[in-house]
């Protein structure tokens, strides 16, 4: 159902993805950076999810000191609900850019389609939080409370279809998490040394699990193919210095340990250790 409901607005969600590409590509190198601190590359988790808990516990605090103040008569609660709908407010504005960050690399259709739903549904419920921290502000306590429980009701709408968002489609969580990769005990021939170029990444195979490796001299790197964010083909990356860079989305991952220098993946690439040995290149792990 909520697939059918987001549908007819593909474009509204594809024309603020572009937007917000366009947006950060214009901010050239600094915007790169305010891209990853808001998607949470340095923390090694989604900032998104983050905020949101401040948005829905701070707001169901504030529902229940109002629903004190109203139905019990508890008296003194005003100033200090005042303080707790204004921290609701600012982390709802910071949920809002830091979804943006993260929406702009959705995979198109249903994903898409959702993840905007979802977001739409959330920045209304943001501006009736903002409404009650303003009436608040000017002394209408009493005004208040109405814009507050309906931003709570729609925020709560709005974050079952997160929910919905993430189980359903893997949002923003470690493509690798469930599918780490065979495990080689010991060192494994993967392919022929005289089949990998140097400082061109290359695909190969431990089993069923695919691999990237890059050769740089006598040493080879190692790395699951599959990007941690949303599954790109690191074999059809760039390199740039230390860094493999995955095709789908830019995100920059350090060759020696499958580190995030750049999101928007927070996950660290699985890794193995690789060597040259009788003409073959060789593998163990992986390693976390």
């Amino acid at each position: 159902m909520l697939e059918r409901t987001a549908r007819p607005l593909a474009g509204l969600w594809n024309g603020i993805a572009a937007v917000t590409t366009a947006f950060y590509k214009a901010l050239g190198a600094p915007g790169k950076l305010f891209q990853d601190f808001m998607n949470g590359s340095w923390l090694g988790h989604a900032l998104h999810p983050v905020l949101v808990d401040v948005v829905v516990g701070g707001a169901t605090c504030a529902v229940l000191l109002d629903l004190l103040r109203v139905i019990f008569g508890v008296d003194g609660l005003d100033g200090g609900n005042a303080w707790v709908v204004g921290l609701v407010f600012l982390a709802a504005l910071g949920s809002i850019l830091t979804g943006l960050t993260d929406f702009k690399d959705t995979a198109t259709g249903d994903e898409r389609n959702v993840a905007g739903l979802h977001g739409l549904i959330n920045i209304v419920g943001s501006l009736a939080f903002g409404l009650s921290a303003w009436q608040r502000l000017v002394g209408a306590h009493d005004a208040a409370f109405w814009p507050l429980i309906i931003g709570y009701l729609i925020i709560s709408l709005g974050a079952f279809i997160g929910g919905h968002v993430v189980f359903k489609y893997g949002y923003m969580v470690n493509f690798n998490a469930f599918a780490k990769g065979r495990r080689a005990r010991e060192f494994t021939p993967v392919l022929p040394v005289a089949e990998l170029p140097q400082n061109a990444p290359t695909k190969a195979s431990l089993g069923t699990t695919s691999l990237v490796l890059v050769r740089r001299g006598d040493v080879v790197y190692a790395l699951k193919e599959t990007c941690s964010h949303a599954g790109g083909p690191l074999s059809k990356g760039t390199l740039k210095d230390d860094l493999i860079i995955c095709p789908w989305h830019q995100s920059h991952f350090r060759l020696s340990d499958g580190a995030v220098r750049h999101g928007p993946a927070s996950s660290r690439q699985v890794r193995y250790l690789a060597r040259v040995n009788a003409g073959q290149v060789e593998v163990q792990g992986p390693f976390d």
